[in-house]
């Protein structure tokens, strides 16, 4: 069941073509080409993302906050930074930022940015390290923000690039699980991650809004189900 700013944005990232139901390849087809293709694609990117630009704007990402800091706030978790993971979720912990600087209640209180960047490997593939010249801080507890979660590697390179300078991440939260794996892969390495929907909330609520056939929303959850 989604909360009335979660269905908000479910609607509106519909609505955007953020989220669609279809046949698409996923980054982790770069590694396992063979995989099965996927029968909804979830693309929360903006028109200025350098690599993969996308269909939203800055009010699309202020409705993904909402939910985000709605999810952070029942959390539980105790922080005193939070870190986008790039590029995907810059775009949101700027909007989070906003909100905040506007209702300091919609968060447990004051917060800095912690500012991470992808950089190119030799292997060809991006990989996240620490911003050159930021300041952490040791023993600074640090929130993850991301977009969604399909696996956990991207995470963890996040994590081990926060922690590599000395700083704490006390979870993960994310807008969309794929419930593909990542949040139990997350759980086994000893990080908790919570998402404010997963695709099963989001196939649940886009059938009873007659946005999707009966014949995509079974393929969909067929996939997730073996995936």
């Amino acid at each position: 069941m989604l909360t009335p700013k979660q269905e908000r944005a479910a609607v509106r990232i519909f609505e955007k073509g953020a989220f669609k139901f279809g046949a698409f390849k996923l980054k982790l087809h770069e590694k396992n080409p063979s995989a099965p293709l996927s029968p909804f694609f979830i693309h929360l990117r903006n028109k200025d993302n350098p690599t993969k630009p996308g269909p939203l704007v800055e009010e699309d990402y202020l409705m993904i906050a909402e939910c985000s800091l709605e999810t952070i706030s029942e959390s539980g978790f105790v922080f005193d930074a939070i870190a986008a993971i790039p590029r995907a979720a810059d775009p949101i912990v700027d909007a989070i930022e906003k909100l905040q600087y506007y209702d300091s209640s919609l968060c447990q209180g004051d917060f800095r940015i912690i500012r991470l960047e992808k950089r190119d490997n030799d292997d060809g593939f991006r990989k996240i390290v620490p911003l050159p010249g930021f300041e952490y801080k040791k023993g600074e507890r640090v929130l993850l923000v991301d977009d969604l979660v399909t696996k956990a590697e991207t995470k963890i390179e996040a994590i081990k690039a926060i922690e590599s300078q000395g700083a704490i991440v006390v979870g993960i939260v994310v807008l969309i699980d794929r419930q593909q794996g990542g949040k139990d892969e997350l759980a086994a390495a000893g990080y908790t991650l919570l998402a404010s929907m997963t695709v099963s909330d989001l196939f649940d609520f886009y059938r009873q809004k007659g946005l999707v056939s009966w014949q995509k929303y079974q393929e969909a959850i067929g996939y997730i189900a073996v995936n």
